[in-house]
């Protein structure tokens, strides 16, 4: 069995400034066994950590990933290698992510608080679906449940994601999991809720956006 997290940013992307060490830090202290790196449209941030954890000598996989950002909403590809670009269609990123041989995973799908939730256009790659969200660190609770619940209507397995962007998040919610090699995911349970408080999250991220901008 793994606990892992399975949507985690470093500073590659725009809204985060947490290092590679300190995720890496953060996964092992809050016993985390695997994380998927999943920042917006950049799979550096992967390679990164990766690296850091090998420097480090700790046990911890580091699934390559990405959220891209597509013209309807965000879709996460975990188990890629090469970059995919933000602003291209939906079902795009769904073939690119296919084609690398990934998973395709729609995250927050139902937090409408113009964080890139598809909301009903996820019907439209509805088969071509790994996993579901069902639990994202920085959605409100209410819209968990609707992602939960569309996701046992359809028959979809469901994933939780601390949506990390420092690293008091990194961890907070966690999958366990039965297997995890070769590309594929066997979740048994997720669990965890929106602590530090989601306002802090927010906060956070917008405070890192203006130091981004004021930066040299």
């Amino acid at each position: 069995m793994w606990w892992a997290d399975f949507h985690v940013h470093t500073r590659w992307s725009r809204d985060s400034l947490a290092s590679p060490k300190q995720v890496v830090r953060a996964a092992i202290r809050r016993g985390l066994d695997a994380i998927a790196v999943t920042d917006h449209n950049e799979v550096a941030g992967a390679l990164e950590v990766e690296e850091e954890a090998r420097r480090a000598g700790v046990s911890l996989k580091v699934i390559h990933g990405e959220e891209v950002k597509t013209d309807q909403g965000d879709v996460i590809g975990l188990f890629i290698s090469e970059r995919i670009p933000g602003g291209i269609g939906l079902l795009e990123a769904v073939d690119r992510i296919r084609e690398q041989g990934g998973l395709v995973v729609i995250p927050h799908p139902f937090d409408r608080r113009a964080r890139g939730a598809l909301g009903q256009a996820v019907l439209e790659v509805m088969e071509r679906i790994d996993y579901i969200e069902v639990i994202n660190g920085r959605t409100p609770p209410w819209n968990n449940r609707k992602a939960w619940e569309f996701a046992d209507r359809h028959g979809i397995a469901g994933l939780g994601g601390s949506d990390a962007h420092w690293p008091a998040e990194v961890g907070k919610v966690r999958t366990l999991v039965d297997g995890l090699e070769n590309g594929r995911i066997r979740p048994v349970k997720v669990v965890g809720g929106i602590w530090p408080p989601m306002l802090m999250g927010m906060t956070y991220s917008s405070i890192a956006k203006l130091l981004r901008i004021l930066q040299p």
